[in-house]
């Protein structure tokens, strides 16, 4: 099989709609998969803390480190599952509680290899998941069995799957809603795009491209706070505990949930444009975690949602079989430099400089513009210095310094 045909593994998520019985099982497969995560990952932290100590002791000569892989984890389930304290984790799938220690598994090794976010503790409200192999469900046209469940569970096909599902994960949002991914090998179709563009990501506009094109940011956060604000303090008020609460609660969610889904619509739909239409798309790798930190501009990084939108950019790149992504160098001063005669400004730019005057060209360069124009001229001259051929890197995301 050659590399253009490589069959390549996504989700494709569809709404559920499991009656009151299902609900019950499903809601329980939570709970369980949640206790099983958070108490291994309790264990796990107090046995590494306890290896950590007698490390330090010289008498010890033989030390044998905590096992935190995800079969591992596996190990301690059969004991979980005697345990007459929770005779109720028996009736549910054990494989969902196998891949759960199996994700909390793959946590850790991305903390230990990766330097990835430590592994932190389920909570029992917000989103809600847990996963299935195909060992562990069937599919047919009237829905899904999984196990321990009698009745199939009804589910709404938008498009067809392209092949048999490996896996599934069943998720329930904030506000309730049941969904269900399947996980599903297919094949790619090839774009043809043959145009060149830098963007310059902001807050203004949420991108600038260096074509001179602009598209505003939407900041649907922004436009949700006065009823946020609202939902919220009739929250407050209610009783903890009480059925007003929950409902008060459920208004809160529905808020976030629309916020979020808008954003993504957005950044799905102007991703898709940019991938189908361009060969090469540079773009400046940012630092968002440090860049949050600006307690001013926090709240208006964090509704552009940058890292989520160059996700997306990344993984239809590799889809396009086309389209090659890359990352200026975080320090790049695309800002500073005259496109036109590649001189850098002598002082620096205060960020309610929109415009400036080149002293060395005499020419007015709107500030996004001519940014996003030097990445692209950045990432041009990267380009040819380290391959001959554009073909060589179609489909993959090219740092500064390194290729994936």
């Amino acid at each position: 099989m050659t590399e253009t045909s490589k069959l390549l593994k996504k989700g494709f998520k569809f709404p559920i709609y499991p009656t009151a019985e299902q609900q019950e099982l499903i809601n329980q497969t939570f709970g369980c998969c949640r206790y099983v995560w958070n108490k291994v990952l309790e264990a796990a932290v107090h046995e590494y803390k306890q290896y950590l100590e007698m490390s330090k002791d010289t008498r010890q000569s033989v030390l044998i480190k905590p096992d935190v892989s995800g079969y591992g984890f596996c190990e301690r389930l059969p004991a979980m599952r005697r345990d007459p304290k929770t005779p109720w984790l028996s009736g549910v799938s054990s494989a969902a509680l196998q891949q759960t220690m199996l994700h909390l598994g793959g946590a850790f090794t991305r903390f230990f290899k990766e330097k990835r976010g430590y592994p932190k503790f389920k909570k029992k409200h917000g989103k809600q998941s847990f996963s299935l192999t195909k060992t562990a469900f069937t599919l047919n046209q009237s829905g899904f069995f999984i196990a321990k469940c009698k009745t199939p569970i009804k589910v709404v096909f938008s498009r067809q799957l392209p092949s048999e599902p490996s896996s599934l994960t069943i998720s329930r949002t904030a506000t309730g809603k049941y969904y269900v991914s399947f996980i599903c090998e297919y094949q790619p179709v090839k774009t043809s795009g043959q145009g060149r563009i830098g963007i310059d990501l902001g807050i203004k506009d949420f991108a600038t491209l260096s074509t001179g094109q602009k598209f505003t940011n939407p900041k649907y956060y922004l436009k949700a706070q006065r009823r946020l604000k609202r939902a919220q303090q009739t929250l407050s008020r209610k009783q903890k505990g009480s059925s007003n609460r929950h409902k008060a609660r459920i208004s809160v969610a529905k808020i976030h949930e629309r916020v979020a889904n808008t954003r993504m619509d957005f950044q799905h739909k102007l991703s898709r444009q940019l991938v189908n239409d361009n060969q090469v798309i540079a773009i400046e790798k940012l630092m968002v975690v440090n860049m949050v930190k600006n307690r001013k501009l926090a709240k208006h990084i964090s509704d552009a949602g940058w890292s989520s939108f160059t996700n997306m950019l990344n993984y239809k790149a590799v889809e396009s079989q086309q389209t090659t992504i890359f990352y200026v160098s975080t320090w790049f001063p695309s800002s500073h430099f005259c496109s036109v005669t590649r001189e850098r400004l002598n002082r620096k730019l205060s960020l309610s400089e929109r415009a400036w005057d080149c002293p060395y060209c005499g020419q007015r360069h709107d500030r996004d513009i001519n940014a996003a124009i030097n990445i692209l001229q950045e990432a041009e001259l990267n380009l040819v210095v380290k391959f001959k051929d554009l073909s060589e890197v179609a489909g993959r995301v090219v740092l500064a310094n390194t290729v994936h």
